[in-house]
């Protein structure tokens, strides 16, 4: 009878992890969606619209399960396109709302791979302002909050 609970137990963990691998109705809009956003990236003429159109593909990453990791490096992809562009930010932060810790992971790649000067500082200092608000409510460090707000203020001036 143990082997028996044993056993359906093991079935029943094997499927939920093969779940995302079987074909489903939501997974079938969502590759839909990352494949129309691929032929715009490639028809674009522009950078600019070369990262919208990689923030649409980030966005339809983010609602999938699973893919807030390809949804950050789509949003990576975007902002070395228009390193300077707040609406690329806006996107991610919007995009990335319910995952905390993919935005934290998005955040701070940014920061380390932009180019610090004059043409990125607003965009850096609401990457800051938005890490520092993201630590201070949904991953709980405030320590950390302050400080990133204390170098955003710094930033400013």
């Amino acid at each position: 009878m143990a082997l028996v609970a044993v056993a359906a137990a093991f079935g029943l963990i094997v499927l939920w992890r093969a779940r995302p691998a079987m074909g489903g109705g939501q997974r079938g809009g969502f590759r839909k969606a990352v494949r129309g956003a691929q032929a715009r990236v490639e028809a674009a003429k522009d950078d600019a619209s070369k990262a919208l159109a990689l923030c649409d593909a980030a966005d339809a990453c983010a609602l999938a399960f699973g893919r807030s990791s390809a949804a950050v490096s789509y949003y990576l992809r975007a902002a070395r396109l228009d390193p300077g562009s707040k609406d690329v930010l806006e996107r991610a932060l919007t995009g990335l709302a319910r995952k905390p810790r993919a935005l934290e992971n998005y955040l701070w790649r940014r920061l380390g791979s932009d180019p610090w000067n004059e043409a990125t500082k607003p965009t850096h200092t609401a990457a800051l302002r938005a890490l520092g608000e993201l630590y201070d409510r949904r991953l709980k460090n405030h320590a950390r909050a302050k400080a990133l707000v204390h170098v955003a203020d710094a930033l400013k001036k």
